[in-house]
Parts: structure tokens; sequence; C-alpha cells
């Protein structure tokens, strides 16, 4: 039976009387419209007065990237890039959010939706109290009377895994977004698109932190450094695609220790003070990871400590991308120079957070040795820090066709 609307089944989240006629039929609206703008930019502020949202970091940070002034310089760059070239929105965008970062879908809808397009999210079944408090101000800003124009451009919906539901909305759509894991991708993939259609898919990835040794013993004051990758590995419990989970030292054996101590004893007190959701199911899988690890490879070291994990492995050869866990389980490797990583970088890669490197040195290392993976390279500390250029695709300009003028 070929899916219409009026026999599938989806519970509508926003706007609470959305209806998906109107987000079908509504035009697109002209890139960096000021309704766009205006939208988001509130949002962002009340995002970040909400008490509630405070004990969040990953939505409080989400929300600073949404101010007014950082879409005004997406604005410019975007822009800036188009000059006199003609840009406009394809369509409607269907969007297809993960259950493991559930909030990666409003950085998918905001940037479709600032280059003008419609959108349609489906956002995961499984609840949580701050995207159940971020959805209520969604809806209720969406309700108010300035702004008509958005509510019936957007519609955020849930439903269990139906292939009826996402074939109607994926051939109705002018671009499919998917965020997923490799399985999904590929069950989602075996649906049709229209042939006018295009998508993004951003599969299961693989990042790393690399760490000068010397620089940790050469400074008397590591706190923002502990912080910084305690954030960058728990807002998500490890489960994003940039947090890090492979740890690579750079130095020699003596540094390497003495560095390695420090740091660890510094994140494990900032994950004393901050994470309260130990639980024995995150421990089983650890130890699930871990064992298959040592019947799977050889020459490797289990660290015993049940909350922070690390697992030093004697060779890149021992790197077990899929076994990984998350919940706070780290990879170690120890390397002489930064080239040495080239010898393990594959396409699942996607980010490095560094310390201790310059840039110079970081774009000498990409510019002398063409690694075949890594999508991005940032401080430690700004690995969940979400860019609109993102695993390789210039997001604005994906959402975007081109009208070629050659007159």
């Amino acid at each position: 039976m070929t899916p219409t609307k009026d026999n599938i089944k989806y519970s509508t989240i926003a706007p609470s009387d959305g209806n998906v006629d109107k987000v079908f039929k509504s035009k697109i609206l002209k890139p960096f419209d000021n309704i766009a703008i205006d939208f988001i930019s509130e949002l962002s502020n009340k995002i970040l007065k909400n008490n509630n949202l405070k004990e969040f970091p990953e939505l409080v940070s989400m929300a600073f990237w949404m101010r007014k002034s950082h879409i005004l310089s997406l604005k410019k760059e975007f822009f800036n890039k188009k000059k006199e070239r003609v840009w406009l929105a394809r369509g409607t965008a269907f969007h297809i959010a993960p259950s493991n970062v559930d909030t990666i879908f409003i950085y998918s809808w905001f940037l479709s939706f600032l280059v003008g397009n419609k959108n349609i999210i489906r956002v995961s079944q499984n609840n949580n109290e701050q995207l159940d408090i971020l959805l209520e101000l969604i809806n209720k800003q969406s309700s108010e009377n300035k702004f008509q124009q958005i509510q019936d451009r957007f519609l955020i919906i849930t439903y269990e895994h139906n292939n009826q539901i996402t074939e109607f909305f994926s051939k109705n759509c002018d671009i499919r977004v998917i965020w997923g894991g490799d399985n999904t991708i590929n069950q989602i993939r075996s649906i049709a698109i229209k042939p006018t259609a295009i998508e993004l898919s951003f599969a299961d990835k693989f990042s790393i932190a690399i760490i000068n040794s010397k620089e940790i013993l050469n400074k008397l004051d590591n706190d923002e450094l502990f912080k910084n990758f305690y954030n960058d590995s728990f807002w998500f419990d490890q489960q994003a695609c940039s947090s890090p989970k492979l740890v690579c030292w750079v130095g020699n054996d003596s540094d390497i220790i003495k560095a390695k101590k420090i740091f660890w004893n510094g994140v494990s007190k900032v994950y004393d003070e901050k994470f309260d959701e130990f639980s024995s199911t995150r421990a089983v899988d650890k130890m699930v990871a871990t064992y298959s690890l040592a019947i799977e490879k050889d020459n490797i070291f289990i660290d015993k400590n049940p909350l922070i994990q690390t697992v030093q492995l004697d060779n890149h050869n021992s790197i077990a991308r899929d076994l990984h866990c998350g919940a706070g389980l780290f990879y170690e490797l120890k390397l002489k120079n930064l080239d040495e990583l080239n010898e393990f970088i594959i396409k699942k890669d996607q980010t490095i957070g560094v310390y201790g490197f310059d840039k110079k040195t970081v774009a000498n290392f990409v510019s002398d040795n063409l690694p075949q993976g890594i999508d991005r390279i940032v401080s430690i500390g700004r690995m969940m820090d979400f860019s609109y250029v993102w695993d390789g695709h210039d997001l604005l300009r994906e959402f975007c066709r081109e009208i070629n003028i050659d007159i």
C-alpha cells in the first residue's frame, strides 16, 4: 500500500497544531530572512534565561551558538561565499535525528531553516528532561502571532521505526538528512526519495584527543584542560561522534608516564564533582567491551577503575573502533610525533582534539600527510562545538540549490 498522509500515524510534537499540508504548501523563504533570525535568536535568549536548563551545559552551548551575533556572522559568511550567484532553498527538508544526541536536530533544522527551507524533523521517542523543556519552549514561541510564518513551515514529529511513515516523508522531501548509526543509515537508504531530491547522511564516527605530554608537565595549572576534556567526553556520555574515545600521548616514555598521571587524576576529580549518572549498566557495557578487546587483541593493559577506564594499547593495530561503548572508556596510545597518526587514520575518524600543538604544526601535519580521514581539528574543549561545516559538508551550501543565470 502506498503511504499517504491519511493512512500513516505519527505524533506531532511541535507546533502543537502543526499540519503537514501547511508545510508542503508553504513557500520557501529567502536565505537569512529576518523572521528566521528573530525566531532563532529569541529562542536562544529564552533558553539562556531558563533556570531549569542551566544544569544542561549542552543546551547552554547550543543556545550560545544560536545567539543573534553568531547567526549574523553565519549570514555574512554565506553571502561572502555566494557573491553574485543565486542560491535558494531546496524546498522541504526531512531530518531524521539520532537517538543518542537528540538535540542535534536543532542545528540541522536551523541551518536548513536559515537558508529558507521548510522542515520536517523526526525525533526519537526516547524522552529526557532537557528535550521536553526545549520542545515546550519551541511550541510556545512558535504559537506567537508574530511567528505565524514559522509555524507553517516546520513540523517536529515522532513515531516508532516504521518504513511506511519514513517513505511518505522521504518521497515528499527535496533533501533528506539522516543522523544516525551505520545500520540506521543503510536501512533508511533502502527507502527511496524522489528523483529530484538529494540526501545527506552522517554515520558512526570516531574521534581522537592528542596531547603533548611535555605541555602538561610545563604548566603549573592544568585545571582548564581537565574541565574541557570532561565536557568533550561526558556531555553525551561519549555517545556523540565528536567525543574523544582514543587519547594519543605524544612525547618520550618518561614524560608520558608523568603527564598521564597528572591528567587522569585531574579529569577524575572533575568527574567526581560533576557526573551523577553512574549506573551498573554502564559498568557492564565497559566490562563487555574491555573483555572483548582482550580476546581480540594482544598486548593491551586494562585499568580497573570502573568510572573512568583506560585501555593502554601496544600499537595502533589494537584500536577497535567498533567495540568502543562510550560510558567513560578511553583507549590510549603512545606516539613519538604527530606524523605517526597517519599510520592509522581512516575514513571513520571525524574529529581530532589537540592540546599543546600550535595551528602551524597541525596544518603542516595535514598538508604533509594528506590523511584519508578526519573532518575537523580543534582544541580540546571545542570537540563538541557544532559548525556549519560538518563531516566535510558545508551545510549552509548543501541546503541550497543554485540557479545558474548565464545571459
